[in-house]
C-alpha cells in the first residue's frame, strides 16, 4: 500500500481543477515521451507516440490554421520551425478537449493533489536530467568547443549572432566548464525530493540566463529552453508564497513536504535501486557520450593532417607547361581553410565556398567536394615546403591551378594568444 504525505484530498474549485487538468495534460504532452525515448530498444515503442503527434499535428496545422504547405522539416538543428509551433497549439488544444472530458465526467473521483504531485515529480526528472546534457555536454566540449581556423579566419562583422555567441561560450573552457556545471548542479538537485525546491531555483536562474541568450542572439532553440525555465517555475510554484515570506519578509518558513511513502521496505529498496540505477546509468552514458567526441572532435581527437589556415603568397592558372598570374579576383583565392573532414575556399571578391575534404597522405592529395553540388569533384596535389609554406596544385573545377601559400597556427591569431593579465595598465579592448 502507498501512503501519501500530506497528500490529502481537499476542496478546490472547478476552475482550479480545470488548469490543474490543462496543465497535467498539456505537460505530459510536451514532456512524453522522455526519458523513454532515449533507453535503447524502448525507443522503438515510444516511437508510435512521436507518429500519432506528427499526423495530428500535419491535420492541425492544414485543416485548423489552414497552412496549406506545412511539412515536418527533419535534421536542420532548429527546434523553432513553423512544425514546432504548430505542435504546440496542437498540444493545447488537446490538452482543453481532454480536460474539459474529464472534468465533467469524473467530478469528484480524482484526487487532484495525487495527479499534480505526480505531474511535479515527472517535470523534476525531465528538467534535471535535460540539465544534466547540457551541463556535461559543456563540461566535454560537446556543446561549445574552442576555435577552428574557419571561425577565425571569418570577417568579425560576417558572424551570425548564435555564431557570435558560440564563439564567445567557446572561447574560454573555465567559463563554459562553470555554466556546465550549474545546470548539471541544478539538474541533480531536482532529481532528490529533499533538495527539489533549491534545484528548481538554480534551474530558474540559469535557465532565465540561456533563455535571455537565445532571444537575444537568435539560437533557434527558444521554444524548448522556454519551457524548461517555465517547467521549472511552476515546480517551485507550491511554494512561492513561502519563498517570499523568508527572502523579502525574512519570516521563519517550512517547505512544503509532499512526498510517497512505502510501507513495505522491499518496495523503498525498489525505488532507491532504480533510482540510483537511472540516474548513474543516465550519467554515466552522458559522460561516455561526451569523452567519445572529445576522442574523435575535440582536444583529445588526433591531430588533423594538414589542419589550418592558408592565406595565398601567388595563384596562377596552367597552360600548355606555362604558369599564368591571375588577376580576376571572382578566381583568385585569398584564403584556404582545412579542418579535416571540411574546408572552405575565400576569392579575393570575397566569396566563400564550402567543401566536403579527404586528405590522402600517401599520396599527397586533397580531394574538394562541393556541399552545392556533389557532383564537382576536385583532386589537387600538395607539397609542404617548409614548416609554414604550402603549395597545391592540379585540376579544380575546369582549371588548372597552382597555388602557394602561408600556413597560419592558432598561435597568430590575437584572439588565442591574449591570454589573462592580473595587472593592466590599460584595457586590451581594440
Amino acid at each position: 500500500m502507498i501512503t501519501t504525505h500530506p497528500l490529502t484530498e481537499k476542496k478546490w474549485s472547478a476552475t482550479r481543477k480545470f488548469f490543474t487538468l490543462f496543465l497535467i495534460f498539456y505537460l505530459f504532452l510536451y514532456m512524453f515521451p522522455f526519458p523513454f525515448d532515449q533507453i535503447p530498444g524502448v525507443n522503438i515503442l515510444t516511437g508510435w507516440y512521436e507518429d500519432v503527434m506528427d499526423i495530428v499535428t500535419l491535420w492541425v496545422g492544414k485543416n485548423i490554421l489552414h497552412i496549406e504547405k506545412l511539412q515536418q522539416i527533419t535534421n536542420t538543428g532548429s527546434g523553432d520551425t513553423t512544425f514546432n509551433y504548430v505542435r504546440l497549439f496542437a498540444y493545447v488544444l488537446i490538452a482543453l478537449l481532454t480536460s474539459i472530458i474529464v472534468l465533467f465526467s469524473t467530478r469528484k473521483r480524482i484526487n487532484y493533489d495525487r495527479q499534480y504531485y505526480w505531474l511535479i515529480v515527472y517535470a523534476r526528472y525531465y528538467v534535471g536530467l535535460y540539465l544534466i546534457i547540457y551541463g556535461i555536454f559543456k563540461l566535454v566540449e560537446g556543446q561549445f568547443s574552442f576555435h577552428d581556423y574557419g571561425r577565425l579566419e571569418e570577417n568579425f562583422g560576417d558572424a551570425t549572432p548564435m555564431g557570435l555567441l558560440w564563439t564567445f561560450m567557446g572561447h574560454s573552457k573555465i567559463y563554459g566548464g562553470f555554466t556546465g556545471l550549474m545546470e548539471a548542479g541544478a539538474g541533480f538537485l531536482l532529481l532528490f525530493h529533499n533538495t527539489k525546491t533549491l534545484g528548481a531555483l538554480l534551474s530558474v536562474a540559469v535557465m532565465s540566463n540561456v533563455v535571455l541568450m537565445n532571444f537575444c542572439f537568435d539560437v533557434p532553440v527558444k521554444l524548448f529552453s522556454s519551457h524548461l525555465l517555465l517547467i521549472s517555475i511552476i515546480i517551485l510554484i507550491p511554494n512561492l508564497k513561502k519563498l517570499y515570506n523568508f527572502f523579502i519578509l525574512n519570516k521563519t518558513e517550512t517547505l512544503d513536504h509532499c512526498k510517497l511513502v512505502f510501507e513495505n521496505k522491499w518496495k523503498v529498496r525498489a525505488r532507491t535501486i532504480g533510482k540510483t540505477l537511472l540516474i548513474l546509468g543516465f550519467t554515466a552514458d552522458i559522460v561516455l557520450m561526451g569523452v567519445d567526441y572529445m576522442r574523435t572532435n575535440g582536444s583529445l581527437a588526433p591531430e588533423v593532417p594538414l589542419k589550418g589556415s592558408y592565406h595565398t603568397t601567388a595563384f596562377y592558372t596552367s597552360e600548355n607547361d606555362s604558369l599564368k598570374k591571375v588577376e580576376d579576383k571572382n578566381i583568385l583565392w585569398n584564403r584556404l581553410h582545412l579542418s579535416g573532414s571540411y574546408g572552405s575556399i575565400r576569392t579575393e571578391a570575397d566569396s566563400t565556398s564550402y567543401y566536403a575534404i579527404k586528405i590522402d597522405t600517401l599520396k599527397k592529395t586533397v580531394e574538394f567536394k562541393s556541399y552545392k553540388d556533389t557532383s564537382q569533384v576536385s583532386v589537387m596535389h600538395y607539397e609542404e615546403k617548409a614548416p609554414k609554406a604550402f603549395l597545391l596544385k592540379g585540376k579544380f573545377g575546369k582549371q588548372d591551378i597552382q597555388a602557394e601559400f602561408t600556413k597560419k597556427s592558432l598561435d597568430d591569431y590575437r584572439l588565442v594568444n591574449t591570454g589573462f593579465h592580473w595587472i593592466q595598465e590599460y584595457p586590451n579592448n581594440q
